[in-house]
């Protein structure tokens, strides 16, 4: 308990020098010295102490800056999303253009060909099926290729 009354009086002591003055006096040899104490009948002149430090920066308080990086990081996010989606089409243009110019490869192949229909089963194509499948893969290739 006496610890913690004796705690206060030594921190008040320790950081009494740091408040003292700082003088500069010519000696008597044309020395120039510094001190806090100047010699009696000197004429020491008083030093002025470093400029206090400078509170909080002048500017945009730490709820602004945090709010402008969120913004940021959002706008960041999304931008990177637009990137993937058009990513992600660009590749699903490049398949469907593949295969619009295969499939008309194969159809101009000749013959009657067997076409896998979408309930599983195979179909032989008549010469007016096989025209409109090329038709729509040439519409195809207008749209998926550059």
């Amino acid at each position: 308990m006496r610890l913690l009354n004796v705690f206060p009086l030594l921190l008040l002591l320790a950081t009494a020098p740091a408040g003292a003055a700082m003088f500069k006096w010519t000696d008597a040899n044309g020395n120039v010295q510094y001190g806090q104490f100047p010699p009696a009948g000197s004429n020491a002149e008083r030093l002025k102490g470093a400029p206090a430090p400078a509170s909080a920066p002048a500017g945009k308080s730490l709820q602004q800056r945090v709010e402008e990086m969120e913004k940021h990081q959002d706008s960041e996010k999304q931008s990177k999303t637009e990137a993937a989606q058009k990513q992600q089409e660009a590749a699903n243009r490049k398949t469907n253009c593949e295969n619009a110019r295969k499939n008309i490869e194969r159809l101009n192949y000749g013959g009657n060909r067997l076409v896998h229909m979408p309930d599983g089963s195979y179909q032989r194509l008549d010469e007016k099926h096989k025209q409109e499948q090329l038709e729509k893969n040439r519409k195809a290739v207008k749209e998926f290729c550059d």
